[in-house]
């Protein structure tokens, strides 16, 4: 028997509870650990100081003023137990103080007037001024892929009223 398992049977050890086997393990263990004897003696000089204290006397009326302790204590369990929060009367007064809340937040920040129209003033549009696109050379309708000479038209018909505007404002 290690020292660990001595100190988990110990209580039984001690009781005499143990079968024989293990009670006669535990005090070969006992004559051979010095630590494990020390905590024995240690536990038996405790359990000997206790057992030889006077025994307590309640007094006369101790069980009477336990009885009622007791009971009060139930009686406040119980009516811990029937209280079901808030009634309906907390319920309404909460309600109404929101709504005041309310209504005083729309007076005071003046949320109940009619909103003002603004009036902006006039946005003038201008044409803005466009560099004039590069001319299509050869080496752009080169990089488009073989077979396809439609895909560089498609992107000039994409800027051509761009192009066609820049060059009517211009005089040209």
């Amino acid at each position: 028997m290690d020292c660990l398992e001595f100190r988990n049977q110990y209580l039984a050890f001690v009781d005499q509870t143990l079968p024989i086997a293990e009670q006669s393990a535990a005090e070969l263990h006992l004559a051979s650990c010095r630590i494990c004897a020390r905590h024995d003696l240690a536990m038996r000089r405790g359990l000997m100081v206790l057992r030889n204290l006077p025994a307590v006397e309640p007094s006369s009326d101790f069980y009477d003023r336990l009885t009622s302790t007791l009971h009060q204590m139930e009686r406040a369990d119980a009516k811990a137990a029937r209280y079901r929060g808030p009634g309906l009367g907390s319920f309404a007064a909460a309600a109404a103080g929101v709504v005041g809340i309310g209504f005083m937040a729309a007076v005071l920040f003046n949320w109940t007037a009619q909103a003002r129209n603004l009036a902006l003033a006039p946005v003038v549009a201008s044409t803005p001024a466009v560099a004039p696109y590069p001319v299509t050379n050869s080496s752009f309708v080169a990089s488009a892929s073989a077979g396809l000479p439609i895909w560089p038209a498609a992107m000039l018909v994409d800027q051509a009223p761009v192009r066609f505007a820049s060059e009517e404002l211009l005089g040209r």
